[in-house]
């Protein structure tokens, strides 16, 4: 039996804790993950506020804020007051929500800035600290699978928040027949794309039509069904390259092809380069480099 645990590829994240202090200090919100990042603000007690874009969001504990991007924010925060400040990457954030059933209201949750008062759910503003602070411990002190345990921590913080919002708030994004059966189709192939389903299969759980699930995808995102299929399994094989110690061979096989031949295939037509090169690449990428990025979910609805 092995050992030793082997080791997992960091991933890009900034945690820190605000420790309340005796004088107003300020932080930029900007540390250097790219552009895609984003923020999460938990205030236990004490007055603070994000400033930047023309406005200013005050908060008070406790709270929790989140901005989907990184931006040229800079948060002031009073005397007295503590909690935590989070800068994630884009791929630690899409680690994290996963490829589960509910990961597509998750995603839809996180899609847009917010912020909300948890006086009325304190013990879920306690679980998301407990989280953030577990996430800070591994951080400062990494071990072998820290990556693996860091993404555990965000998912359960990201869970937390989905359940205290409640139903009505993932509702409250989305609207109309077209987009009701977007999201379901975004939830199916959330929780099956590595199973490599055919659009039928996907219309047949939806109760309608091949032609009408081709018809609403073209005419809310200009994408068929198929592309957005192939989009979403790239998106999968890139991340995997970039931020996994997979073999190309192991990875293939993780996202359901029966032959690394065929994945290299696959994802040569999407990106334009073998899954070699790719990783390459990425290897020696900044975080704001204009290299390829994979295809997201951003632009659902």
């Amino acid at each position: 039996m092995p050992t030793s645990l082997p080791n997992f590829t960091k991933l890009p994240v900034y945690l820190s804790r605000i420790d309340g202090g005796l004088q107003r200090r300020i932080e930029t919100l900007k540390r250097g993950l790219g552009a895609k990042a984003c923020i999460l603000v938990l205030l236990s007690d004490g007055e603070a506020r994000i400033e930047g874009r023309g406005g200013e969001t005050v908060l008070s504990g406790p709270s929790i804020a989140w901005r989907k991007t990184a931006g040229d924010f800079r948060l002031v925060i009073e005397a007295g007051t503590s909690g935590y400040v989070a800068e994630i990457a884009e791929e630690t954030l899409a680690r994290a929500i996963g490829d589960f059933f509910e990961s597509a209201a998750i995603q839809l949750l996180f899609d847009r800035d917010w912020f909300r008062h948890f006086d009325e759910n304190r013990d879920a503003h306690a679980d998301v600290q407990r989280h953030l602070e577990s996430i800070r411990r591994e951080l400062a002190q990494p071990q072998p699978a820290s990556g693996m345990m860091v993404v555990a921590h965000l998912r359960i913080v990201l869970v937390t928040i989905l359940r205290a919002s409640g139903a009505e708030e993932v509702a409250r994004v989305t609207h109309g027949n077209s987009a009701h059966f977007l999201q379901r189709f975004r939830q199916l192939l959330e929780a099956g794309f590595r199973a490599h389903h055919p659009v039928g299969h996907y219309a047949h759980e939806l109760g309608i039509t091949h032609d009408r699930l081709h018809a609403i995808c073209m005419r809310e995102l200009d994408k068929t069904p198929k592309s957005l299929i192939a989009e979403r399994l790239a998106r999968e094989a890139a991340l995997g390259l970039e931020r996994s110690t997979l073999s190309i061979k192991q990875l293939s096989y993780s996202l359901g092809f029966r032959d690394p031949a065929h994945f290299s295939n696959f994802f040569r037509r999407m990106t334009g380069m073998t899954p070699g090169r790719f990783r390459k690449l990425m290897a020696t990428a900044s975080p704001d480099s204009d290299g390829f990025s994979p295809p997201s979910f951003a632009d659902w609805p």
